[in-house]
């Protein structure tokens, strides 16, 4: 009996207990991944290319998903757990949570509780195996070896080399989405809770103008492993890195467009060769409702004057007014504030020509359910406002929109990025298009002496030019009389000037500079600005 435990059971317990430390290359049926093994047990790709099991997203929490194996970040391709527009995957406890192919053939994910999270709703038989291909492909397999069932045909934000994006899936990520429309042209949606758009081809030209082929109606979409990205209604894509052996995907990106990547086999990372939306602020509800997408130096989101974030780590909740406009209110009660080069584009209550300004600031002003307009000048084009989606600033852009306020509220700040607290920047780091988290910075990590010391040595360089370059222009040239006066103020201003207001503003310009406990509030810029203010220099709109 001795001998039998030796040289016949504990080999067969030593070979249990090594396969459940090793990937695995197929899973049978009765078999089961639990998540608190996820580093131990998972799916490998023969060629090891991907992996399939549980992905750690946090503390305690995972998703059963496909990801490329030998990549720092682990980049995950497809996942089975429920997805929320709203707040992404659900993930399942690390503790109890399993993936299961039970007898039946279904393969089945389930939570701590026992309750199912997803299955594949197959029932293929007690033979039934799953397998992870080199292409990423997860099948699942019946006694035949025919697939019942396979994750290329259920994409979530990535198409892989070699799978098909058909008139039945698409691509999503939020409320932004890429898939095939009914009149067989691939375009980009976004659906959010209050509205539905789409933004890409432009909606402004009918498909042939965008050299799409709507005739075609096999809707198919793929991408080949040269780089070729290309679409059966004529739309393609050539990364800039054409050829074989790289590593490639097309993802649906956080900020609504869609690009392809291609893996630096040398430094591991992503390097974007190719992408549908190349004015990024084309893509609707990009900063949420209310917000303004602006190209001024840099695309940055930013809400309107007396605006405010909804959630401050996220973009694409938009702004929130900190005024109310009632149905019921007086047209008396209300003004507007401009919004140079601004608009918001589509949701027009009217559009009319050839009127004035005036006219325009009228209508908008008596209609209870007009929130802004946009007017251009040159061709006296005025168009109301119902809904503030899309909100876009362009210094080109011929036109400009104007934002309806209570009269209480103060225009003279205006032009200033309301915030709660600081007034040179927002606290710890700026946030940019998206969720900040999704970059994985942190405001500790951000050292702000490097930028200050910078910003001072810059500065005392600049005064030293301009002092310099003073004394030789005095001592080589004739000076205008008015000017040996110290009047050099811009012709522009036609004389209107307050030494007393650009002083205070080099003052506020300068304790930007100083600790963050010493720098000004945004109350207090207002009240040194509004102590020097003449009024009667820039009177505020009266129509």
């Amino acid at each position: 009996m001795a001998a039998l435990f030796y040289f016949v059971i504990l080999p067969l317990l030593s070979f249990q207990f090594c396969s459940c430390a090793s990937p695995w290359q197929i899973m049978t049926t009765g078999s089961h991944i639990r998540a608190e093994d996820h580093d131990k047990i998972f799916l490998l790709s023969p060629d090891t290319t991907f992996s399939c099991g549980f992905h750690e997203l946090g503390t305690n929490a995972f998703t059963f998903s496909i990801w490329y194996t030998n990549i720092e970040n682990r980049t995950v391709v497809w996942t089975a757990n429920h997805y929320s527009r709203e707040s992404g995957y659900s993930p399942v406890n690390k503790y109890g949570s399993r993936i299961s192919l039970n007898h039946d053939g279904n393969l089945i994910l389930t939570d701590t509780n026992g309750t199912m999270v997803w299955e594949s709703k197959t029932s293929s038989g007690k033979d039934t195996t799953v397998t992870l291909l080199n292409d990423g492909n997860l099948v699942i397999n019946d006694s035949r070896n025919n697939i019942v069932w396979q994750s290329f045909h259920s994409p979530t934000d990535t198409l892989l080399p070699g799978q098909h994006l058909t008139k039945d899936t698409r691509l999503v990520y939020g409320y932004h989405n890429l898939y095939f429309d009914n009149d067989n042209v691939l375009r980009l949606l976004y659906d959010g809770p209050e509205i539905t758009s789409i933004y890409w081809p432009s909606p402004d030209y009918n498909p042939e103008k965008n050299g799409r082929d709507r005739f075609n109606s096999t809707r198919i979409a793929v991408l080949d492993d040269m780089g070729n990205f290309v679409s059966s209604d004529g739309f393609q894509i050539q990364a800039s890195d054409l050829g074989l052996g790289i590593k490639r995907r097309i993802t649906m990106d956080y900020d609504g467009n869609f690009r392809m990547y291609s893996l630096n086999a040398s430094t591991g990372e992503w390097v974007v060769t190719g992408q549908a939306v190349i004015q990024m602020c084309y893509v609707h509800g990009l900063c949420g409702k209310n917000g303004l997408c602006d190209y001024s130096g840099h695309l940055t989101c930013r809400c309107p004057p007396d605006y405010v974030m909804v959630d401050p780590t996220n973009w694409n909740k938009g702004c929130r007014p900190s005024f109310s406009i009632g149905r019921n209110g007086a047209h008396e009660d209300f003004t507007f504030v401009k919004q140079p080069h601004g608009d918001f584009y589509g949701f027009d209550l009217s559009s009319n020509k050839s009127i004035s300004f005036e006219a325009c600031w009228n209508i908008c002003l008596n209609r209870s359910s007009c929130l802004s307009f946009t007017y251009k000048g040159g061709d006296g084009l005025c168009y109301t406002k119902g809904l503030l989606y899309n909100g876009q600033v362009y210094p080109y852009f011929p036109g400009d929109n104007y934002m309806k306020v209570p009269k209480s509220f103060n225009s003279s700040t205006a032009s200033i990025f309301k915030q709660e607290s600081l007034t040179c920047r927002p606290p710890g780091f700026k946030v940019m298009l998206g969720s900040a988290s999704m970059y994985g910075i942190k405001k500790d990590d951000i050292n702000w002496t490097y930028f200050y010391v910078f910003a001072a040595i810059l500065g005392a360089l600049e005064l030293l030019v301009i002092v310099t370059g003073w004394y030789l222009f005095f001592e080589k040239h004739d000076m205008p009389k008015s000017m040996e006066d110290g009047d050099i103020v811009d012709a522009r201003l036609h004389g209107h000037f307050n030494p007393e207001q650009a002083l205070a503003m080099v003052s506020i310009a300068v304790s930007c500079l100083e600790e963050r406990s010493k720098r000004p509030t945004m109350d207090e810029i207002v009240k040194v600005l509004m102590s020097c203010d003449d009024e009667d220099v820039h009177p505020a709109y009266s129509y």
